[in-house]
């Protein structure tokens, strides 16, 4: 029982850190996502506010895979862990 519960802990740890990393990038996106709109008036170069924005959402789509992968890799590794008992 000790160790399944070690590894509910380590699971539940991982899922956190994953949690915050996409906190983390989501931040930055939202942060550049910000400043594109408020450069906008500023930047007369049309062609770099739409390389920028696409650069917005792949980081936002990127983010979002990485997290269904972390949290998928961490399921597997707690379930292995378990089947290792």
């Amino acid at each position: 029982m000790r160790r399944k519960l070690n590894v509910l802990g380590e699971y539940v740890g991982h899922l956190v850190v994953g949690a915050g990393m996409f906190a983390t990038l989501l931040s930055f996106g939202i942060a550049l996502h910000l400043l594109v709109e408020w450069s906008e008036p500023l930047v007369a170069d049309r062609g770099f506010l739409q390389l920028m924005k696409i650069v917005e959402k792949v980081i936002l789509y990127l983010d979002a895979a990485f997290t269904i992968w972390w949290a998928m890799f961490s399921t597997y590794k707690a379930i292995e862990a378990l089947h290792d008992e």
